[in-house]
């Protein structure tokens, strides 16, 4: 399916058009199951908030009233269901979190800024899936693995030299910075430290 934009893509959704929805599903799937995972649910309870937004999402896209507000929407709807699965499954969360960096599970709409950092990652992932082939192999490496490999590994792995990976990376991010908005495009370098690529 041809990349539509956000309005074009519900619409589509709505007419009953299943690979629009596979395409949506595909676009908001990153940003879905992050929210969980930041709150340190394990697999299974992630699994069921991601079944419970998307259940909502079908049966909510029709009175979707502005889709520019989807991505507000998702994390809302994602932040509320991660209160419930954790309520439902307390024994299994995890114990590690920093407390300082997430907003307190307790059912309420999550905070404007947290809010507005999930939809930066999220124009981010959207970024890095449209900067194709070396770049994007380049950029997750360099950003999104765990433990960032070496560069002598990078070089082995892409078959490019060693001392090129620098300047491969800046325009590889000029590229990247082509699909952000103008506000986020200075910031992208800070915006792909440890935000998960899909």
């Amino acid at each position: 399916m041809t990349k539509l934009d956000d309005a074009t893509l519900i619409a589509t959704c709505v007419a009953g058009n299943e690979a629009a929805w596979d395409e949506l599903v595909e676009r908001y799937g990153a940003l879905i199951w992050s929210i969980p995972r930041r709150y340190g649910l394990r697999q299974p309870a992630a699994e069921d908030v991601f079944a419970d937004v998307c259940l909502a999402l079908v049966r909510s896209l029709k009175t979707l009233r502005d889709p520019a507000t989807l991505p507000q929407w998702i994390i809302k709807t994602t932040t509320r269901a991660t209160w419930d699965v954790a309520k439902k499954e307390s024994r299994q969360r995890a114990q590690s979190l920093p407390e300082s960096d997430l907003p307190a599970l307790n059912g309420a709409a999550p905070p404007d800024a947290f809010v507005a950092s999930l939809e930066a990652e999220h124009l981010v992932r959207g970024a890095l899936r449209a900067v194709s082939g070396r770049c994007r192999q380049l950029l997750e490496m360099l950003y999104f693995r765990a433990p960032s490999p070496s560069y002598d590994e990078i070089a082995a792995q892409l078959d490019i030299a060693r001392g090129s990976i620098g300047p491969t990376r800046r325009r590889c991010m000029d590229k990247m910075r082509t699909f952000l908005p103008p506000e986020l495009a200075g910031d992208v370098s800070n915006r792909t430290k440890g935000a998960p690529s899909s």
